[in-house]
């Protein structure tokens, strides 16, 4: 099994969080995919289903787009040679890619057609012909500067400011966006709902748990030390987990 990334180019860096390219030698594959950003897949070869808690069962098609995502998934993958390339979406790259409410997407599959009426149905066979990720961004990087180039442009300032918001600790005081950004609580709750599928306090939820999962992963916390930190008790950090 291999996981290799690639950075986009800077130009896009904004829009595009990185480039992928999974590739798996085996009958069957089975993984838990955590909550994330939006996605842009494409299946080379191998079939993938993704299973969510609801027990809704969404399909891969050979080209998938994800909508933002506020709950983990099971992804089951049959070969006997499965490949897979993709790259995140951020609320911005979203917002111009598709021109779609995150809310109305997320956690959901989606043919491209049914957002841009395109299906790209040929990208499978010129990406699947190439071997390196490299050579895939390469590929289909100047259809994203078009699009993008094209698009409605995303309000930059405000995902600028939510992100440091978010990334700034594990509780960010709603008060200090609401200062930065000069919006209203229900202002800043209906522009985020547009663009990052969720409202402030699920957001907050949200990344502070993404954040402990990695820092535990990587051995560098325990989990008693989020808890006495960062969450209100025990069972909240296990559900929020």
């Amino acid at each position: 099994m291999k996981l290799e990334y690639a950075p986009p180019p800077a130009d896009l860096a904004e829009y595009i969080s990185a480039f992928y390219l999974f590739e798996a030698d085996c009958d069957q594959f089975e993984d838990i995919e955590r909550a994330d950003l939006a996605q842009f897949r494409v299946i080379l070869d191998g079939k993938a289903t993704a299973i969510l808690p609801d027990g809704r069962e969404m399909p891969y098609l050979p080209v998938t787009v994800l909508g933002p995502r506020m709950s983990p998934s099971r992804t089951v993958a049959t070969g006997p040679k499965l490949r897979l390339f993709g790259f995140g979406l951020s609320p911005a790259g979203w917002f111009m890619g598709f021109n779609t409410a995150a809310e109305a997407c997320v956690d959901q599959f989606f043919c491209p057609r049914d957002l841009i009426g395109r299906d790209m149905a040929d990208l499978p066979s010129k990406l699947g012909a190439l071997g390196a990720v490299d050579e895939m961004v390469a590929a289909i990087v100047d259809h994203w500067r078009g699009v993008f180039a094209s698009a409605d442009p995303a309000p930059l300032w405000f995902t600028r400011i939510v992100d440091r918001w978010l990334e700034a600790g594990l509780f960010p005081d709603i008060a200090q966006l609401e200062a930065e950004t000069g919006l209203t609580r229900r202002q800043l709750e209906k522009q985020m709902r547009h663009y990052y599928g969720a409202p402030p306090k699920l957001l907050i939820r949200k990344y502070r748990a993404l954040r402990a999962a990695s820092a535990m992963a990587n051995g560098e916390e325990d989990w008693q030390s989020f808890v006495d930190e960062g969450f209100y008790d025990q069972p909240h950090f296990i559900r929020d987990i």
